[in-house]
């Protein structure tokens, strides 16, 4: 099968995100009738939240896939090539797999248009992503919520259970001013009948949780009351002991950095005690060594010796950054490059990172909404960094590099997932697979 014609494919795709429109779910609904409910033979996890949900996506889809289910993993947005958003089993969808799904929804799409549908980007990836699954036969499937959760194009299936992450400020224009608002946009996710894992959060987020749940009835599990017993860290992640209801005992080891990665393992141990009581036969010890293997790319990685990369894109994901560069690399220089989207509170996101940053290299990726590197150099110089702008990433990669071995220091790639898979294609441009960058396992 062609790349041109799965680019094409992709192009088109991508070309909706101005002649599209939003309506609430009618567009997705429209879509998938026209597509003969490809949703409806989905048997999934439905996970939403402000960040870390796609980490937990992954901890749940590779404990699955231990447990020796045909999984299917719906995330977004990629490091290096599209197909990584639909994965079967762990791998990102052969180009003609995605090419077959794509001409279905393009179909669907001419034939919906016709009576005044107009579906979005982001509702056609969806769609094209529920016919893969159906077509490839899943046993589950882990769909990862875009915006928010109650008009989000994924809601309309129905879940053996539901997700959410933590809650944070993000895409307020849509969501909300108040993480209460927020929690309730993102509780659109939850359905009568289908219990719900919670992470730890703000007492508003909670409380607007708590009461979307009481008033569907539905069975909650709460991280707070599994508490991880002996949780150490170090650079490559953590160790914890754990009890759960349906799984007993629990001897967890994580090999994603940061205590919050810890905390996103804790909430698909939750979610995956709530699928064991719905019947799914699973192997606590198959859980633990899916946990253990579960790699997720771009999130704290470290890339070679001295370079790590971070996808943290918005004041949520730095802090989470900079409690990592605390507890381990408090003594070392921090040499920062950062690209980041215009609406993702870039000046909130320096005031976390600047004071950790003893020079800031700032870049401009290749997308609509990206930010001027020499405006975001600004907002550096303007918190005491020496900061200066690189517009061209691979000119900026190379001059963070000579910064931090001159400084004796850690290189620090962060501020925008699409930086990072620039950075990532850098770092190894001939490679014609994703080898190095899945846990094909």
């Amino acid at each position: 099968m062609s790349d041109g014609k799965v680019q094409a494919l992709i192009e088109w795709m991508y070309a909706q995100r101005t002649l599209g429109e939003k309506a609430g779910l009618d567009n997705m609904r429209a879509l998938c009738a026209a597509l003969g409910h490809p949703e409806r033979a989905l048997r999934a996890v439905h996970v939403a939240g402000t960040n870390g949900k796609g980490s937990v996506c992954a901890f749940l889809e590779r404990a699955l896939r231990e447990n020796r289910l045909k999984t299917g993993l719906y995330t977004s947005p990629y490091l290096m090539r599209y197909n990584e958003r639909v994965r079967l089993s762990g791998l990102p969808i052969p180009d003609e797999a995605l090419l077959r799904s794509g001409e279905r929804v393009r179909a669907a799409a001419g034939a919906v248009a016709r009576h005044g549908f107009k579906p979005t980007t982001f509702e056609l990836g969806t769609a094209l992503a529920f016919c893969a699954f159906e077509e490839a036969g899943v046993d589950i499937a882990v769909i990862e919520t875009g915006i928010g959760g109650r008009l989000d194009p994924t809601n309309v299936i129905a879940p053996e259970v539901s997700v959410i992450a933590t809650i944070g400020y993000d895409h307020m224009d849509l969501l909300g001013d108040t993480l209460g608002d927020i929690a309730r946009e993102k509780a659109g996710i939850l359905k009568p009948g289908t219990p719900a894992a919670f992470y730890p959060g703000t007492l508003d987020a909670r409380a607007a949780l708590d009461e979307a749940a009481r008033s569907l009835g539905i069975r909650v599990a709460r991280c707070e009351d599994y508490p991880m017993v002996g949780l150490a860290h170090d650079p490559y992640g953590s160790h914890f002991d754990i009890e759960l209801p349906a799984l007993g005992h629990l001897d967890v080891r994580v090999n994603l950095p940061g205590a919050h990665q810890a905390e996103n393992a804790r909430l698909a141990l939750a979610a995956l005690s709530l699928l064991r009581r719905q019947g799914w036969a699973l192997d606590p010890r198959a859980i633990e060594a899916g946990l253990e293997r579960t790699v997720w790319p771009g999130r704290l990685e470290w890339a070679e010796p001295g370079l790590l990369l971070d996808g943290a894109h918005n004041p949520q994901g730095a802090r989470a950054l900079a409690g990592y560069l605390q507890s381990f690399f408090k003594d070392q220089p921090i040499v920062l490059l950062t690209g980041m989207m215009k609406d993702k509170q870039p000046e909130a996101y320096a005031d976390v990172l600047a004071p950790l940053a003893d020079r800031a290299v700032a870049t401009s990726v290749d997308w609509p909404r990206a930010m001027d590197a020499g405006a975001l150099a600004a907002l550096y110089r303007a918190r005491g960094v020496r900061a200066e702008s690189c517009p061209a990433v691979a000119e900026a990669l190379e001059r963070t590099r000579k910064l931090a071995a001159t400084e004796g220091g850690v290189a620090v790639v962060a501020g925008s997932l699409y930086l990072i898979g620039a950075v990532r294609a850098l770092l190894r441009p001939n490679r014609g697979n994703f080898d190095e960058y899945f846990d094909f396992a």
